[in-house]
């Protein structure tokens, strides 16, 4: 320890008592961390997305590994399953699943761990990408000849910030850019000195291959980096100059992107065609104001809002003190640290680094590296202060304290005590030479420091106050709850394999369908296929996502159509069944479950078909019925449906109740939960639908919700107290969503309305939803409206669905349908036989990776019925063959070939001598 503090002796010292403290110490701290979970018996799993998403996926990776394997050392052959039908209505595995564990590295790791043990990896896993982060940057660090003490000090700062204590707990692969910015950016370095380029061709491809999100980032601050770096470096500078060094960066970047395109082509494409990232998200000028006026404090303190989870160090911000106290020199971290603050401070910058996305600051852990390298390069600089430089220092520490406190709201607790921190950091930092007179006292001293912020940052997050910590799945849950759903039951049935099942308030988690092998309608994934998206658009389903769905409504055409066979419910209490799940099928101690014996096969037929054109131009509940009568399709050489519909829209009237009030088409809501009453007059026998067409909201301020002869009898003291609340209730003026309950006897759904201003939004405003099957013909509806606002609509009003001419186009669809249905490693397979030519459509996702035979020769396969597909066939007996790769998967794998090649040659010219390739760049 005493060597490690010794200035003169810590660059001639092997780096080893470097990491073996390192260790030590981030051994601490993490146990201290994992210490506030597992002391309230919690693990670190996020209930949220962390069971249904993170733990899933990773104990789906593991056993999607070692079945590869498997079958490699078994049958002798290399074979990747690439669809999996148990993922939503049916997945591509890579595109899927890239963005949470495939092409990670680490991940890899789970090919050696019992699935029952998973948990224990993802904990692991956690830290692991914690400490390699500081491993990378003390790699740079050491790179950039900094001292051991510096790269110490500087790699806690960045592996102990805001980011890994609240977001990589959440999203524990929110850690992996940390890991590679380093390499990439000393990969820079490298290139810059006209040493070997490997490192940055290397650390771009895994970055690239590990996530596309954060990798679009990485690139970003890549090329920030390297002209920050070109005028720090080179003094002598031309247009010349700067097009040659671009061209070069420019090159390793597409060697290094090619070598990455197995993976990350096939991911980047699928990406474009997801309605997510097409969305139009709402991007203020300027944050509101409470975000300005907190914004100092929370640098050390707590959490801003729109991920700007900083928290960092103390310590930290007394290296950036001393950096601006001294004139003339750090001109680029100076102006780095003013850009990156800028990019905080403005919203576009938010939503140009996430994907031209909502606005967020996930990028905010590379601002992260900044700090620590600004406090890195300080630290030399604490033992050569002169008298002049610590007044500047005094003064920016003042000015500081008084901007972060200023405001009443940014009077925390935690920021209290942060900027309480900073003053001892700062003070320790001015006494060298009076108080700390050697400079391994004053070293020990910034690292207690540095440490007490930690360890305080730490607390205050995982605090009872906070309550972060319920958030959190119980130690040893996760995997248990993905087994509590209904799946267990669904297992028992014969057909479980070729049919889905849909559900009502069972409670269960999304995406169990993907962990315990069945077929479900559920799905939620960062990554979506657009075709099922536009599908939900078009039928307006209840689900103001495109990324996350449970059901579909149980809409009985809906369900047949995907060849839903099954629907479950909790055994206990009163369950919604849907129109002909007439018979029980199993029951359990949680569930029940029920079989609609008229349920279509996977693989169904029709004599006619419906052009795109005409189909588009229909209502919703007129295309719901089109799709049991003909293919909607592109064109066909069979016969064109003649569309009948029997939808009734049923009279009705709306009243509203206190706290509410119906005017020019608004429905203006003054109390939480304020009702309006539908009372409608129908048709019996049919499935009730409410359908609001561009349903929108904005919120109301508290002091819009006081009428003015209310505003007028209260005191002075209250009205301040409103206008209070008023001003610093910070998302009033863009409101992100609301939830209306809709009831009608025992059915209670829930509509949630979704503004340009929410992170998920998708675009979504038209609903339908299914009020159930009722045998009489009036009935009253209630809406609860959970936030006061101003709720508009195009339009409003009620359809009565009869059930007799579903029945009689369903038998008609089923009638001629695939048999023998088998379900192979990227096949599917079934046996036909039609008395006309027919279209046959597979009630599985449109993906342009599918490649259908019949009767052992290629057929066209095309998109049918917006989000499924199928084939012509002729009359008579066929087998069927469905064959699916990821597309661009091959052309990805030529390029990665090709890739490796290059780096390869890349590196023959890198192994001649410098001279001689100097020369070689001459004669060219």
């Amino acid at each position: 320890m005493r060597r490690f503090f010794s200035k003169e002796k810590s660059r001639k010292e092997k780096k080893a008592d470097f990491y073996i403290l390192y260790t030590i110490v981030f051994a601490v701290i993490s146990l201290f961390i994992y210490g506030c979970f597992y002391f309230n018996g919690k693990s670190l799993i996020w209930s949220h997305d962390g069971v249904p998403q993170h733990i899933n996926a990773l104990a789906y990776y593991g056993k999607y590994l070692r079945n590869v394997l498997k079958t490699l050392v078994i049958d002798h052959k290399i074979f990747f399953p690439m669809w999996d039908m148990h993922i939503g209505f049916g997945s591509d595995i890579l595109t899927t699943l890239h963005y949470y564990v495939i092409g990670d590295p680490l991940t890899l790791l789970s090919v050696f761990v019992p699935e029952k043990n998973t948990e224990i990896l993802y904990e692991i896993l956690i830290f692991l990408r914690i400490y390699l982060a500081g491993i990378t940057f003390s790699i740079y660090c050491f790179y950039r000849k900094n001292p051991k003490q510096a790269t110490f000090i500087g790699s806690l700062v960045y592996i102990f910030a805001g980011w890994t204590i609240y977001a990589s707990m959440k999203h524990p692969y929110f850690s992996n850019p940390m890991i590679y910015l380093p390499l990439v950016l000393m990969g820079i370095e490298k290139v810059y000195k006209k040493e070997k380029p490997h490192l940055f061709i290397c650390a771009t491809a895994v970055a690239a291959m590990s996530s596309f999100y954060f990798f679009y980032m990485i690139s970003i601050f890549m090329v920030l980096y390297a002209a920050f770096r070109y005028f720090g470096l080179f003094r002598k500078r031309s247009v010349k100059d700067v097009f040659q060094w671009f061209l070069k960066f420019t090159g390793f970047y597409l060697v290094a992107l090619m070598i990455a395109a197995t993976i990350f082509l096939p991911v980047v494409m699928t990406l474009f065609g997801t309605e997510r990232f097409q969305a139009q998200n709402y991007v203020p000028l300027f944050y509101d104001r409470i975000y300005y006026e907190k914004y100092l404090g929370c640098l050390i303190g707590e959490n801003m809002i729109q991920w700007g989870v900083a928290g960092y160090s103390a310590v930290a911000m007394a290296g950036v003190f001393v950096i601006f106290s001294k004139r003339k020199k750090y001109t680029g971290l100076k102006l780095g640290f003013v850009l990156l603050n800028l990019f905080l401070l403005i919203p576009f910058a938010g939503h140009v680094l996430n994907g031209f996305s909502y606005v967020s600051n996930r990028w905010i852990w590379a601002y992260g590296m900044l700090i620590a390298y600004i406090l890195v390069q300080a630290y030399p600089e604490l033992f050569a202060l002169q008298i002049q430089e610590k007044r500047r220092i005094f003064i920016m520490l003042l000015g500081y304290c008084v901007l972060a406190l200023f405001s009443e709201t940014a009077r925390t607790e935690r920021n209290i005590m942060a900027v309480m921190l900073l003053v001892l950091a700062v003070f320790t930092v001015v006494s060298y030479g009076n108080i700390f007179v050697q400079g391994k006292y004053l070293c020990g001293m910034i690292v207690t420091v540095l440490i007490a912020s930690i360890l305080l940052n730490v607390s205050y997050q995982y605090s009872y106050e906070k309550d972060y910590l319920s958030e959190f799945e119980e130690k040893g849950g996760a995997l248990e709850a993905l087994q509590s759903g209904p799946d267990k039951a669904i297992q028992k049935l014969e057909d479980s394999s070729v049919s889905r099942y849909d559900q009502y308030k069972t409670g269960s988690y999304v995406n169990t369908a993907m962990y315990m092998g069945t077929n479900s309608t559920s799905y939620y994934f960062s990554v979506a296929n657009g075709n099922i998206s536009r599908f939900f658009d078009e039928m307006y389903l209840n689900t103001p996502w495109d990324y996350h769905y449970n059901n579909l409504d149980g809409r009985t055409i809906l369900d047949r159509l995907a060849a839903v066979k099954y629907f479950a419910i909790k055994k206990n209490g009163y369950g919604y069944v849907p129109y002909g799940y007439d018979q029980e099928a199993v029951t359990t101690k949680k569930y029940r479950i029920y079989e609609d014996e008229d349920a279509l096969p996977l693989g169904y037929t029709y004599d006619t078909w419906i052009p795109r054109e005409k189909y588009e131009k229909l209502s919703v509940t007129e295309k719901q019925q089109a799709l049991l009568q003909g293919a909607v399709i592109e064109s066909s050489s069979l016969p064109e449906t003649d569309l009948t519909f029997d939808d009734k829209k049923a009279d009705f009237t709306l009243e509203a109740g206190k706290g509410c009030k119906i005017k020019d088409g608004k429905i203006i809501v003054t109390k939480k939960n304020a009702k309006v009453s539908i009372g409608y007059q129908g048709e019996p026998d049919a499935e009730v639908y409410l359908v609001a067409k561009n349903l929108d909201f904005n919120a109301y301020s508290p002091r819009a919700r006081i009428s003015d002869r209310k505003w007028d009898s209260l005191t002075e003291y209250e009205k301040n107290t409103v206008l209070h609340e008023d001003d610093n209730w910070r998302y009033w003026k863009e409101s992100k969503e609301s939830a209306v309950e809709v009831s009608l006897g025992a059915v209670d759904k829930t509509i949630r309305i979704f503004t340009d201003k929410y992170n998920g939004y998708s675009g979504r405003h038209n609903f339908l939803l299914n009020m159930g099957y009722k045998n009489y013909s009036a009935g009253t509806i209630t809406l609860t409206f959970s936030t006061p606002g101003e709720y508009t609509f195009d339009d409003l009003y009620l359809v009565c669905q009869p059930m007799d001419s579903v029945e009689k186009q369903t038998d008609r669809l089923g009638e001629e349908s695939l048999h023998n249905i088998k379900t192979e490693t990227n096949k599917l397979t079934g046996d036909i036989e039609v008395s006309s030519d027919k279209f046959l459509v597979f009630s599985i996702p449109y993906n342009a990776g599918f490649t259908a035979y019949v009767d052992g020769k290629k057929a066209k396969l095309v998109q049918a019925n917006s989000m499924y597909m199928g084939v012509e066939l002729k009359k008579g007996k066929h087998s069927i063959e469905l064959t699916y790769c990821t597309p661009y998967m091959i052309p990805g794998m030529y390029l990665s070939v090709s890739g490796l090649f290059l780096f390869l040659m890349i590196g023959i010219f890198y192994r001649r001598p410098k001279k001689q390739r100097e020369r070689g760049n001459q004669e060219k």
